[in-house]
Order: C-alpha cells, then structure tokens, then sequence
C-alpha cells in the first residue's frame, strides 16, 4: 500500500464510521488477511495463543464501544475509529518492513502477530481521559489486557514486551525512544524498534493533510469533555504547526520509504513554514 492507497483508506474508515462501521473484529481480520494470514491455517501453540487473544480484545473493544455508544459516552477520539486506524498503518509498515528486509513470508511471522495484538491493545478501554502521571491510561489498559493474555496462554516474553511497548506509547517518551534506536541497525525483532514502529502507527492518521484536521477536531472535543487547559490550541494553526514539528514523529526506513516526511514537509510549507 503506497501513501496516496493508505490516506484513502484512512478517509473511507471516517466516512463509515457513523452510518456503515463494519466492526473491529472485521478490519483486525482484514489486516491480518492482508498479512498473509487465511483464517484457520495451523499456528504453532504460542503464535496461536496471540490470535486467540486478538480476537476476544477486538470483540471487546467493540461491544465496549457500541455500549459507550449508545450512552453517548465513547470518546470522540480514542474510539474504535483510532484503533482501526492504527491497525491499518502498522500493517502497512509492517508489509514495508518486509519489503525493506527481504523478507518474502507469505505468513505473518510470530513478532508480527505480537505486534498487531499490542497496537490493537494500546488504547484498551481508554475512557477519554489524559494522563496525569507518564504512561498513566497505558498502565491501565496493561491492567484490563494482561488478564487475558495470561487467559490464553500468551509466552511471559511476549507479555512482557506488549507491556513495555505499551507503555511507551505516551506521547511524551516517544521522542526518546526515536532518539535511542537513531544508530541502530533497525529490525522489528529488536523491541525498541518495534515500539517506534508502534509509536508511529499510532500517529499515522493524524499526520495525513486530509483526515488529520479532522481526527484533531475529534480530540480537541474529547479533551473540552474534561476541560483540558491546552483544548484550544490544538484546532489552532500553530497548534497543528508544532504537532506536524515536534509530535508527529516518523524516523524508521519503512516511514521513509513511505513518504510520510514528505507529507510532512508539503504541509508546513502549505502552512507558511520553512522546512
């Protein structure tokens, strides 16, 4: 999936959202699908427990969502709509990273089945609030999630990772974690890269010209919901200017070889700035 393929998936998913939504568990198996994986292939007892798990967290998000929907109560931005967009770019960079390595797989390979669950888990359950503490509402997802990766069986290396990973999703440590891996060889087998690929994936959709604005709208009325001081600044033209500088983040080859600083770049000269 090239730059332009992924922003029109990104636009699809907000259209769908409020009159045609197909379902988390529905797009986690088209990503998977797009991975390689055909429903009901053989996985070795570990790979096969991080599937298992995938499945119930996707069902869950769902049916916690369609029940917060109903109260009027799920967040305007770390919905199921975000978890959706963030599946779909960390499959894209993901398949990239194939590309970049030479990796010919036909099937997703065990880290990237690990991957998939923990970008599907970053946010479980995020009530809409921000954190006070770092990695505050990461903790507490890690609380709802790591019951069940112990229900099925996930490997404790695998568990720890997720958890690790996870937790370094605040925004605030993700510019440290781009820093620590600058001279490093970069493989998803390496957890610290893995972790920036996630990090990056989860910023994907709001980076892009078309949807970012929008998703932005989104948290910026998640945030006036809890009277966030800082709400304003985000819809504002120099609240778009420093996230496109400082927040939107991309260093990894497979972010490169996509074209997301040139996206980047396009816009801040758009917005009247020197790249």
């Amino acid at each position: 999936m090239n730059i332009k393929e992924l922003q029109a998936t990104f636009i699809s998913l907000y259209e769908c959202w409020d009159q045609d939504w197909p379902g988390l568990p529905t797009i986690m198996d088209s990503c998977l699908v797009r991975l390689g994986y055909l429903p009901g292939t053989p996985l070795q007892q570990s790979t096969q427990a991080l599937h298992d798990c995938i499945e119930h967290v996707a069902r869950l998000i769902e049916q916690d969502g369609q029940t917060r929907a109903g109260l009027n109560q799920e967040p305007d931005y770390h919905n199921r709509l975000h978890v959706a967009n963030t599946l779909v770019s960390l499959t894209t960079l993901l398949l990239l990273q194939r590309q970049v390595s030479g990796d010919e797989r036909s099937m997703p390979s065990h880290i990237e089945w690990m991957a998939m669950l923990t970008m599907l888990s970053h946010d479980l359950l995020h009530d809409g609030s921000v954190n006070m503490r770092v990695s505050q509402i990461e903790a507490r997802s890690l609380d709802y999630l790591n019951p069940l990766l112990k229900k099925y069986g996930v490997n404790q290396a695998d568990q720890q990772s997720m958890n690790a990973i996870i937790l370094l999703t605040d925004p605030c440590l993700v510019k440290a974690c781009h820093e620590k891996i600058k001279n490093t060889p970069f493989s998803i087998e390496n957890m610290d890269c893995l972790a920036v690929l996630i990090q990056e994936a989860d910023i994907m959709a709001s980076t892009m010209p078309e949807i970012g604005p929008l998703l932005t709208k989104k948290l910026a009325s998640e945030w006036a919901k809890i009277n966030v001081k800082k709400m304003d600044t985000l819809i504002t033209l120099p609240g778009r200017i420093e996230f496109l500088r400082n927040g939107a983040i991309f260093s990894s080859p497979v972010s490169q070889l996509l074209g997301i600083d040139m996206i980047k770049s396009a816009q801040l000269l758009a917005l009247g700035e020197n790249v």
